[in-house]
């Protein structure tokens, strides 16, 4: 795998996926962001096997290609370069070659067969919400969801959307709250 990229939007895609990632894990390719290079994008995904989330940016693409390589290591690199163009490559025992400018740095990575695979959401529905709706509605629920992690099934907000209503419902076992909106 080779490619170049503006140190900004490669600062940029990493930034979005690496709060995603754990800080301490048994797992060692859980601290790490998959790169994957292909269709003039880069993919950047990270999880914790709870939370995933995956973002992509604009890059020449010399060699299509993935990896994994350590997220918080990376991002620290990147932040600190000199120059405004940054050139990676990944070779075949994913040992990955940082250059920009005068600084060149190389960071081992693990195989991309090791990173555990986001679920498939083909065929999940898809709807549209102003940001403003969403925004009230969870400042309005979001207190009364529980802190207690021993009743781990009430530390989350219940959403529904039917029949054109989006519905938002959270507890903590003694106060309710719900906002329904069209």
């Amino acid at each position: 795998m080779k490619f170049r990229i503006s140190k900004e939007a490669l600062l940029d895609g990493l930034q979005k996926v690496q709060h995603v990632v754990s800080t301490r894990t048994t797992l060692p390719i859980l601290s790490n962001v998959l790169l994957v290079a292909r269709n003039g994008r880069i993919q950047f995904t990270t999880t914790d096997l709870d939370v995933g989330i995956t973002g992509s940016v604009e890059a020449q693409i010399d060699k299509e290609g993935a990896t994994t390589l350590p997220a918080r290591r990376l991002v620290n690199i990147v932040r600190e370069l000199p120059a405004s163009e940054v050139e990676i490559s990944v070779d075949a025992k994913n040992v990955a070659s940082i250059q920009s400018g005068p600084s060149f740095f190389k960071i081992i990575g693990l195989s991309q067969d090791e990173f555990p695979p986001l679920p498939d959401f083909d065929g999940a529905k898809e709807f549209r919400i102003p940001q403003v709706m969403l925004r009230d509605g969870l400042r309005k629920t979001s207190y009364s969801i529980s802190t207690d992690e021993t009743r781990y099934v009430l530390n989350g907000l219940c959403t529904s959307f039917r029949e054109a209503k989006m519905t938002l419902v959270a507890t903590d076992g003694r106060r309710l709250s719900m906002v329904e909106n069209d």
